[in-house]
């Protein structure tokens, strides 16, 4: 029997369990507002969720294959409204491109030959066809190994697809605060920053007084130098004779002439410290200075750090603890629920409701949705949207230091890679992997033919690829992939009670998402506050 729902009629429908669709849902909620969250998904988070390696593998490959059209392409008419139909699949997959993956054999370092027979054979039960199906390229027996450890262990894996880093001080960890969806959530540091440089080495960079301090790869010029700029920084809008002139000009113009700041401590602060995505000269002085601001604030707040990792995968988990509270107060969630048409009113030109699976209509006055709901009727291909080049890969032990979470930057032109590569290295107290794993998340800005194109040379300086280093981690499996940022430039024949939420960008943090969300909510309640406290559980006002 098709589950049907016994309430038609909502305030707002949500299509989507992404991060800015939950935030909305908890803050609308919240207020006394009826939703109904859907989506077409069994799980969490959208395009910003985490999943287990073998989900990992199922996601690449349906992403990889060809998608179907849906049966209905074409308008049609439902009770005197228009009914735009919906291709959820197929806008999906068109948001990912360039998706490849490897898995490495990894050969037991003996000088016996029984014994690697003996390790080759001992978990043959685990390399059955049925595991070996979720593979589409033919393997040698030690991949099939590989693979065959990495199924065997799938459910400790949490790997983000989107991944991010949180702000020690910011608009999400604020909001998570004084909403208290951080109850629900848990968090480690990541206090640990590595640069690439020029030298072929991997600079640790100091960030604190005390970092600065004890730094044995800075000079003690340098270190001067940095101490000067890092404490104008902190306070820099009480000093504004400092940037006069500036204001417009280049961050690295400014930071060259008038701190002195070169060389391998000028890659640092702009990429390491201010976290510049892009090329150099795209950044201006306020726009650096308020980065690196940012960034020292951050410091201190939770011990010798500026960023959080949340635990058991960023996007899906905090995603999650918004819904929660929507549930809370009365959100209605359905998931695994596809969506045919939206219905839109002739004469307003304005939404009305939609067609579920089973063909039943709801209606509310407003939707708000992912992008991968919206009829391509009312889209408009912006070929300037920026894509981001990512990898997930798993390695067999970590690449600089142990650690829960630490953070490398390639500067561009380092590893001919036209903008900053970043690497997030994740360990089992992230609980993104098995105790004995590392996880690896590179991302850059997208500038070649592929993903793997912009990523492989930097993994190359990372782990040992082509077993002649063996100083190096080894690396059991990656995957690349390329995600098109869709902020969409939506047609003019768009309804006003539909509000499309972003995908996830190139940024490490959630700060952009978060402030979208609120943008969003203020809009569409001007007068009530966004996500205010939740009242204590045992307080009879509940």
């Amino acid at each position: 029997m098709p589950q049907q729902l016994e309430v038609t009629e909502y305030d707002v429908i949500i299509l989507g369990t992404g991060f800015v669709e939950s935030i909305l849902a908890g803050a609308l909620a919240r207020i006394g507002k009826s939703v109904l969250h859907m989506d077409t998904n069994e799980y969490y988070g959208g395009s910003w969720t985490s999943f287990n390696f073998q989900e990992l593998l199922d996601w690449a490959q349906l992403l990889q294959g060809h998608v179907e059209e849906s049966s209905g392409n074409s308008q049609e008419n439902f009770e005197g409204k228009k009914a735009l139909p919906i291709n959820f699949s197929k806008a999906r997959r068109q948001a990912y491109s360039t998706i490849e993956y490897e898995i490495y054999g990894i050969l037991k370092q003996t000088n016996s030959t029984e014994e690697n027979e003996e390790y080759l054979h001992k978990d043959e039960q685990d390399t059955s066809e049925e595991t070996i199906r979720h593979v589409s390229t033919s393997l040698s027996n030690f991949e099939r190994e590989t693979l065959a450890k990495l199924l065997k262990e799938s459910k400790q894996y949490n790997l983000d697809i989107a991944p991010k880093i949180m702000p020690c001080r910011g608009e999400l960890i604020e909001l998570l605060i004084s909403s208290g969806v951080g109850r629900y959530l848990e968090f480690k540091a990541l206090d640990k920053t590595y640069i690439y440089s020029d030298q072929d080495t991997f600079d640790k960079v100091p960030c604190s007084k005390e970092d600065v301090f004890t730094s044995q790869t800075v000079t003690l010029i340098d270190k001067r130098k940095l101490m000067r700029f890092l404490t104008f920084a902190l306070d820099f809008t009480n000093s504004p004779e400092t940037f006069e002139g500036y204001e417009e000009k280049p961050y690295e113009k400014f930071l060259k002439e008038k701190f002195q700041i070169d060389g391998k401590l000028l890659s640092a602060v702009l990429y390491a410290i201010t976290l510049i995505q892009t090329k150099a000269n795209d950044v201006n002085t306020i726009q650096g200075l308020t980065y690196t601001q940012r960034y020292l604030k951050s410091l201190g707040r939770y011990g010798n750090a500026a960023f959080l990792v949340a635990l058991y995968g960023a996007g899906s988990e905090i995603s999650q603890g918004f819904c929660r509270i929507s549930a809370v107060f009365g959100g209605i969630y359905m998931l695994n629920h596809s969506i045919k048409h939206l219905l839109i009113d002739k004469s307003s030109n304005n939404f009305t409701g939609l067609i579920d699976v089973n063909g039943q209509q709801l209606s509310s006055t407003y939707l708000i949705t992912s992008i991968d709901y919206i009829p391509e009727k009312l889209l408009q291909e912006n070929e300037e949207c920026e894509q981001i080049s990512r990898a997930i890969v798993i390695i067999d032990r970590y690449i600089h230091e142990e650690g829960d979470a630490s953070l490398t930057i390639f500067p561009p032109d380092s590893v001919g890679n036209e903008y900053p590569i970043r690497v997030l290295q994740f360990s089992e107290g992230t609980r993104s992997c098995p105790e004995d794993k590392y996880v690896l998340y590179m991302s850059t800005k997208a500038s070649g033919k592929s993903a793997k194109e912009d990523l492989y040379k930097a993994l190359e300086k990372l782990v040992n690829i082509s077993n002649d280093d063996a100083s190096l981690s080894s690396p059991l499996f990656a995957l690349f992939y390329r995600h098109k940022f869709r902020d969409a430039t939506l047609s003019s024949l768009l309804p006003d009670n539909i509000i499309v939420t972003n995908d996830s960008d190139s940024s490490l943090d959630f700060e952009t998402a978060t402030i979208q969300a609120k943008q969003l909510f203020e809009k569409m309640c001007p007068n009530e506050e966004f996500l205010p406290a939740v009242p204590d559980p045992d307080d009879d006002d509940l």
